[in-house]
């Protein structure tokens, strides 16, 4: 039985941080039952000074994994060099926050154990783009310090893969490819669901945002997309982290703008345990984000029936093929606006047997990402 340290700023009971909790906590739920894994993490969720009401500096049970819990200014790299001493193998999320920084250090200068890097997509065009001269320049640092040279990378896909060699070239030598587990879901029952929705004269067709709202994520586009359709009645409802407050200033008054057809709610952040059932209420996930290195949010709207309208900047590119969703170019934004029509137009039946492919592609995602994953190369 292996013992595994996990590294992630965020996890359980927060949500905030969306993917790369979700594809911890999703790890855990396949591997944990035949792995020794321990998560050190914060004890407040991402972007929140509030403590979670749980102990700190000891292991709790969570699940099926061991985790500890601890103040942001104790997360660093004296608690991550003390606690990682007794573990052989070491996983370490995402690229530029403070715990890969120190582990990476740490595995350099100290000679710590098997470190496994997850970028958790910094490295995809719209992430790059953000903030791009810090990251190049931190980039720059981490490659001539040579604390890249023996670490073990975990790309959840080949274009991850490609980007990550755009940005560092030879500078990756040892990688795993390990596309990212799913949340395990009760699919009979999502099916039962739609079969016993019963046809309603309702002329309202039902779209929802549900993701962090910031540039990335490109609620904005959401915007622009539906302000042109006059002849629909649309309730739009949009959940989700306020990531970036001059970016929701920005959508809020292009939002107040929206013809009188459309009605658009802020409803807030989502509990990850609740985003399923929220999902399953609408009709149409509409989701132009700029870039997805995975996209749990996809696969959710899938397995809880919701047809997904999203760009090409995501994995998931066969919605059209398997008859349960779109994808669009973010440069055809009438595009966008057709797909809408056409959902808008379309009869229950043949809304049904969407949203029954929806869930049982989400269905086949699952199996294969639990059956072919490339974490069995830590974990077994």
């Amino acid at each position: 039985m292996k013992k595994v340290l996990i590294l992630n700023p965020c996890y359980y009971p927060g949500f905030r941080s969306g993917g790369p909790q979700r594809t911890v906590m999703n790890l855990v739920d396949v591997f944990g039952e035949t792995n020794d894994i321990y998560i050190l993490t914060q004890n407040c969720d991402m972007g929140c000074s509030e403590s979670y009401d749980v102990d700190t500096h000891k292991w709790v049970r969570v699940g099926y994994a061991n985790v500890m819990y601890l103040p942001p200014n104790e997360y660093n790299i004296k608690s991550i060099k003390k606690i990682s001493e007794s573990f052989d193998t070491i996983y370490s999320c995402g690229l530029f926050c403070g715990c890969t920084i120190s582990a990476l250090l740490l595995h350099k200068f100290e000679k710590i154990q098997k470190l496994y890097v997850a970028p958790m997509g910094v490295f995809s065009r719209a992430a790059i783009a953000s903030k791009a001269m810090k990251k190049r320049m931190f980039l720059f640092v981490f490659k001539y310090l040579g604390l890249f040279d023996s670490i073990i990378w975990s790309f959840t896909s080949q274009n991850e893969l490609r980007e990550a060699k755009s940005a560092l070239g030879k500078t990756i030598k040892k990688y795993i490819i390990a596309e990212d587990l799913l949340r395990k879901i009760d699919f009979d029952t999502q099916i039962e669901k739609v079969c016993s929705t019963e046809e309603t004269k309702n002329d309202v067709l039902r779209i929802l945002f549900l993701s962090r709202i910031s540039p990335k994520k490109n609620l904005e586009y959401c915007v622009h997309v539906l302000n042109d359709i006059t002849d629909i009645r649309i309730e739009f409802d949009i959940y989700g982290t306020i990531e970036n407050n001059k970016y929701w200033d920005k959508c809020k008054k292009e939002l107040n703008k929206l013809p009188e057809n459309i009605h658009y709610h802020y409803c807030g952040e989502v509990d990850s345990s609740d985003v399923i059932d929220v999902f399953a209420k609408y009709d149409v996930f509409l989701f132009p984000t700029k870039g997805e290195n995975f996209g749990h949010v996809i696969y959710e709207a899938l397995a809880a029936g919701c047809i997904p309208i999203i760009s090409d900047q995501t994995p998931w590119q066969q919605l059209n093929e398997y008859g349960c969703g779109c994808v669009v170019s973010l440069d055809s934004i009438d595009e966008f606006r057709n797909k809408i029509r056409y959902w808008a137009g379309v009869s229950h039946n043949v809304q049904q047997r969407a949203r029954k492919n929806a869930i049982q592609f989400a269905k086949e995602k699952y199996l294969y990402s639990t059956e072919q994953s490339g974490y069995k190369v830590i974990f077994d």
